[in-house]
């Protein structure tokens, strides 16, 4: 009797292998035929060799450059001043960190990206089958309501205004950071050192120092590792007249510990934290973050424009890295 049981559970097991087979072939063959159905604009985004739609080079957030995303750009202003983005995605990380809502915000039409128009009278595609800009999902802005359900009816996704696509935008925001890192890693935007890689500056392993490490990206795509912030800022003022505007600046932003671009980022300078080459900037997304810093441990709040050696040197605790407290430095701070 139990080797009759058992002979019978073991076909009912195969049988249902042989349907569950069944079932996942039926799928993968819907969702071949549905990819095949799906519609993409032929629109080149981003664009090769773009016009001159903007006198700003690169996206203030993310990096990229803002010419080449125009379709997506927007513009707004807040108290630091005024900015123009390569997505609603910056605007919304940018937005974020300062801690406040934008203002006067623009956006360019998708179809004729030369034209900026207020943001809160376009009409917002999200979801269609066209390329998104720092996000999975596109957020495009047509300029009246018959031309972004034309587009929906042809590509998909959803016709919806600016408040409730800004909102989306800054609910996706942390969550394609791991993302948006891979990405950059895959392409080459930046790379991580291995035990063998030295400081371009003062020739320690950076990858002894995680919490600190930053590197530079040479406008012929090259890697120079740094062991802390300090050494890329002092490596970059000394590199004046070799410096491109092709080259890219990354720093680990606290207290996630991922490269992110420096430009995008609030500094802390002058605090008695201090790095592998003792005073250290201290690079945070969040400017409360930064001032949380400050009211623990001294210093002020500045932005990537305003480092220098100098800046960096003014740190009340300007001690040798020898005689630096271990309580003061980034590990133990925040890891």
């Amino acid at each position: 009797m139990q080797k009759k049981r058992r002979a019978t559970q073991s076909s009912q097991k195969a049988r249902m292998r042989v349907v569950t087979c069944l079932i996942f072939t039926l799928l993968l063959s819907a969702t071949s035929l549905y990819a095949l159905d799906v519609k993409v604009p032929d629109i080149m985004h981003p664009m090769k060799n773009p016009k001159m739609y903007s006198k700003t080079m690169r996206c203030p957030d993310c990096g990229m450059m803002v010419n080449m995303w125009a379709r997506t750009r927007h513009s707004f202003s807040n108290h630091e001043g005024t900015f123009e983005t390569c997505s609603i995605r910056c605007l919304a990380d940018i937005s974020a960190k300062a801690g406040e809502q934008p203002e006067n915000a623009m956006v360019a039409l998708y179809t004729e990206p030369e034209k900026m128009v207020p943001a809160n009278e376009v009409f917002y595609v999200v979801g269609s089958s066209a390329k998104g800009t720092m996000t999975m999902k596109s957020k495009i802005a047509f300029a009246d309501q018959v031309s972004a359900e034309k587009f929906v009816a042809q590509y998909g996704g959803t016709v919806q205004g600016f408040s409730a696509t800004l909102k989306m935008a800054s609910m996706e925001v942390d969550k394609m950071r791991a993302k948006i890192q891979n990405n950059r890693l895959k392409k080459g935007k930046i790379s991580k050192p291995t035990h063998s890689s030295s400081c371009a500056l003062c020739g320690m392993p950076p990858a002894n120092y995680p919490a600190n490490r930053s590197q530079l990206t040479t406008a012929d795509g090259k890697h120079l590792h740094f062991c802390s912030s300090k050494c890329l800022v002092n490596y970059i003022d000394g590199h004046k007249s070799s410096m491109t505007p092709k080259a890219t600046s990354w720093v680990t932003v606290y207290p996630d510990g991922d490269y992110e671009y420096a430009k995008g980022l609030y500094f802390v300078v002058g605090s008695s934290v201090m790095g592998p080459m003792g005073p250290e900037a201290v690079p945070f997304r969040k400017k409360s973050a930064a001032e949380a810093l400050v009211a623990k441990q001294g210093g002020k709040v500045i932005r990537w424009s305003e480092l220098s050696p100098a800046a960096i040197l003014s740190s009340s605790g300007s001690l040798c890295p020898r005689n630096r407290s271990k309580a003061n430095t980034l590990p133990n701070l925040f890891f």
